[in-house]
């Protein structure tokens, strides 16, 4: 699966750091949800969407 926060940030031209500091998480954190290591719990979810002004449903498309 495309990693759609990746894409979408870099559509945006941010940086992890930056993407990281918009919504006060660790940018570490940030590279774990983007390389599919760990996903975020709903509330990170929703704030990394309205950082990336778009829905969690586009960042995580239902697999139904």
């Amino acid at each position: 699966m495309t990693n759609k926060i990746k894409q979408r940030r870099e559509a945006l031209n941010l940086t992890q750091r930056q993407l990281a500091a918009m919504i006060n998480i660790p940018y570490q954190s940030l590279q774990r949800y983007e390389s599919g290591i760990v996903c975020p719990s709903v509330t990170t979810a929703i704030d990394i969407a309205k950082a990336l002004k778009t829905t969690v449903e586009k960042l995580y498309p239902s697999k139904e």
